[in-house]
């Protein structure tokens, strides 16, 4: 009986340290999506009260200050570079996987090193040279900036799905007459869905989110929102608009919790090393 309760007692320990920490980690979400739809004088107060009067106005003053606009350009801007990035990253890691490569481990060193590198370190080169050629400001720029920054992402994890996938698929569809490219799009790479879904999401949040490129080389014309976000947070003399800011970040946030829980369950099998 003592060994019983003892188990029952760890087991509950155990179940109150996970809800403490899911509710330590949801929190500051909690709060931001609450005080969304706080007037300033209720979301000034301390400490925070759970029972107000939900207002709207947050949201109105968001997209009548030109919001929307700066929505587009993240959906292009993201949607473009994750498409590229996918469309380019996955062949290059089954042909790393598949053939022989020379230099093969110095080049995906190379690759994997972009990530490495701090971003502030290409962005003051990048926006001279993109300056000189007057390119600063567009969609196009930015796109290309964020296909190199996947890539290395999206090659070495997809080269570690396409290593788990055996070699005897390839020879069995060679032997049903596939050349090359078929074996890949018709057998491999249905056989690592799972992965391609894994990498799409990481590659579509490290875009969507990224604040420093986009500040340095958008402009105004293709500003994204993580930049907008700055707006809201005052100045020196200026109070931070904590409503705005709260309901601009709604919005930045919305559409990756939307695309993470359509694909959770791809993504959770990736990171597992498993396929669908």
């Amino acid at each position: 009986m003592s060994a019983r309760r003892g188990r029952r007692l760890a087991e509950a320990a155990r179940l109150l340290v996970i809800a403490l920490a899911v509710f330590i980690a949801i929190l500051p979400l909690l709060w931001v999506v609450l005080a969304s739809f706080k007037t300033a004088a209720d979301v000034s107060q301390l400490p925070p009260r759970l029972l107000f009067t939900p207002t709207l106005e947050n949201y109105h003053r968001v997209l009548d200050a030109g919001f929307a606009a700066f929505f587009r350009n993240s959906v292009i801007i993201t949607l473009a570079a994750v498409a590229l990035s996918v469309a380019l990253g996955v062949p290059a890691a089954y042909g790393f996987s598949r053939l022989r490569v020379p230099a093969e481990r110095p080049l995906l060193l190379f690759v994997l090193s972009i990530r490495f590198v701090p971003y502030i370190v290409f962005a003051v080169p990048l926006f001279v040279i993109l300056a000189r050629a007057r390119l600063v400001g567009t969609h196009g720029t930015l796109i290309v900036v964020y296909i190199l920054i996947n890539l290395p992402l999206v090659i070495w994890l997809m080269k570690s799905f396409f290593d788990d996938v055996p070699t005897d698929i390839d020879d069995a569809a060679a032997v049903d007459g596939a050349n090359r490219f078929q074996s890949f799009a018709l057998v491999v790479l249905p056989s690592t869905a799972a992965g391609v879904a894994c990498v799409t999401i990481l590659s579509f949040i490290f875009t969507w989110n990224e604040y420093l490129l986009a500040l340095v080389l958008s402009g105004r014309a293709a500003q994204t929102l993580p930049v907008v976000l700055t707006r809201f947070l005052g100045g020196m003399e200026d109070p931070v608009r904590w409503g705005l800011l709260s309901a601009s970040s709604v919005v930045v946030l919305a559409p990756v919790v939307i695309v993470t829980l359509l694909v959770h369950r791809y993504v959770r099998a990736g990171f597992a090393g498993g396929s669908t």
